[in-house]
């Protein structure tokens, strides 16, 4: 299952390059690419969740840890820093170059955070992630392009979502009690792409809630420290 969860990325990422190829790699990124790659990408997601319980239902061949890092990389790493970096709607631009960099750096941040995660050990983890998690974060970055806001925008919004990737803060792990709140955001904008609901609300509210949470937890991570300090 874990396969199939980065044979999404690479299916999404031979699609889109035969899309462009069709339309003589006309600069831009279509709401059909976006549709395309977000679906691919929610597929990978929802393949993500379900690995883990099916390897413990079934058993599991011992690859588990280090085939989900290598899936997370292509499927919510590459695919997204791919459309981000190919939404130039010109090419040889200061736009162009600005938007290949902010894909960079979005790839960067999340080949860094799931290194981080593979390092750290298990007893932490079930206490809560370190960053903004890799599907989460993919869905923000391809939402921040479906705005089809200027350039620097676009570039502005990839960037920030790179540096709650790799934040050290403290977010909660994907709990049946906590995982409509996580993955509520990424799906309405995903609805959004696919015009079910209004496009740039669902994407906005995508954003919003993208940085809120992080944001949240952060600041309750940080009143807590304050109360403690005060109790001592």
């Amino acid at each position: 299952m874990t396969i199939a969860h980065g044979l999404c990325g690479y299916a999404a990422i031979v699609l889109l390059v035969r899309r462009r190829h069709a339309h003589e790699w006309s600069p831009g990124v279509s709401i059909e690419d976006l549709r395309l790659a977000g679906g691919l990408v929610s597929a990978g997601a929802v393949l993500d969740v379900l690995d883990g319980p099916v390897a413990r239902r079934f058993g599991s061949s011992g690859l588990g840890d280090l085939l989900d890092g290598m899936c997370d990389t292509v499927t919510f790493g590459v695919v997204p820093a791919a459309v981000v970096a190919a939404s130039s709607p010109t090419v040889s631009t200061p736009a162009n170059c600005a938007l290949t960099a902010a894909g960079g750096a979005y790839l960067t941040a999340m080949i860094l955070r799931l290194v981080r995660s593979e390092m750290t050990p298990a007893d932490e983890l079930e206490r809560g992630f370190r960053g903004l998690p890799s599907a989460p974060a993919s869905g923000a970055a391809l939402s921040a392009v479906a705005l089809n806001a200027p350039p620097a925008v676009t570039c502005l919004l990839v960037v920030m979502v790179a540096v709650l990737i790799v934040g050290n803060y403290h977010y909660p792990r994907q709990r049946p009690a906590v995982l409509p709140i996580i993955a509520g955001g990424p799906a309405i904008g995903l609805l959004g792409i696919w015009g079910i609901l209004p496009r740039r609300p669902a994407l906005i509210l995508t954003m919003v809630s993208t940085i809120a949470l992080p944001v949240g937890s952060a600041s309750a991570a940080w009143r807590r420290r304050r109360g403690r300090a005060r109790a001592t």
